[in-house]
């Protein structure tokens, strides 16, 4: 959660390429904090994007190594 606030509050509500930039945040903030995978110590997390309207996507994610 704390990816999807840092890019919200930087970029604000992107609406679909918001993913793809918390992906990213996500990802660097792993190299930095020098953990072995791209989920923050995790090895599953969900993914969820709301768009306009009734619009919803879901992604089932497992971390790999960086």
């Amino acid at each position: 959660m704390k990816a999807t606030r840092d890019v919200l509050s930087e970029y604000g509500n992107m609406s679909s390429a918001c993913v793809l930039f918390i992906l990213d945040e996500m990802r660097k903030k792993s190299a930095q904090n020098g953990l072995k995978t791209t989920g923050e110590g995790l090895d599953w997390g969900v993914l969820f994007g709301f768009g306009p309207g009734l619009t919803i996507e879901t992604v089932v994610l497992h971390s790999v190594a960086i």
